[in-house]
């Protein structure tokens, strides 16, 4: 178990978020987004009832994008919202096209479809939805020839330095592995 032992409790909420990024065959990449909320216990809200067991939400985004990170299209679908007219938000995802994923990102999703002209939830996983694309785009798969040792850049791929511990300008690892990027410290 990777956390302590933890006190005596009782599971109240689940909430499940899956994404996955997918290569398609005209080169661009679709990164899907998925939220499962299921309550142990039946409850209401205001205009709705669930069952225990039955999902409040069941929300689904996708964004395709190109190789250098531009959203392309963006489609929502929300099987199950908390509300009744949660689902009329869908459109508003497609406001989404034409942003670039990188420095900047969350505060132009909240301006395209957050404030009131979007899902909640959708807006929040949009972030990690990001960092998926990241991890896609950026991945180089294994060479076929295994002879081949790969390049190594010199430089981080734009948009990483200085977002994390790791990737600090003036850290070990970007003084090692990126040295191009590296600022020592004054």
């Amino acid at each position: 178990m990777p956390l302590s032992q933890a006190s005596e409790r009782e599971q109240i909420h689940n909430r499940t978020i899956s994404i996955t990024a997918y290569q398609r065959q005209d080169g661009l990449v679709d990164v899907e987004g998925h939220i499962l909320d299921i309550k142990p216990f039946s409850h209401h809200l205001v205009d709705t009832h669930r069952a225990a067991g039955e999902p409040v939400h069941d929300l689904w985004l996708r964004l395709t994008i190109s190789r250098n990170m531009e959203v392309q299209s963006a489609e929502a679908k929300l099987d199950v919202g908390a509300h009744g007219i949660c689902h009329l938000v869908a459109p508003n995802f497609k406001n989404l096209a034409g942003l670039k994923i990188g420095p900047g990102w969350n505060r132009m999703v909240r301006e395209r479809v957050g404030h009131g002209k979007g899902c909640t939830h959708l807006v929040e996983m949009l972030s990690q939805m990001a960092t998926t694309a990241m991890q896609a785009v950026w991945s180089e798969r294994e060479p076929m020839d295994k002879g081949v040792e790969p390049t190594r850049p010199r430089r981080l791929p734009a948009g990483m330095l200085n977002t994390c511990f790791t990737y600090n300008d003036d850290g070990e690892f970007v003084r090692e592995y990126f040295p191009d990027d590296y600022k020592a410290a004054e």
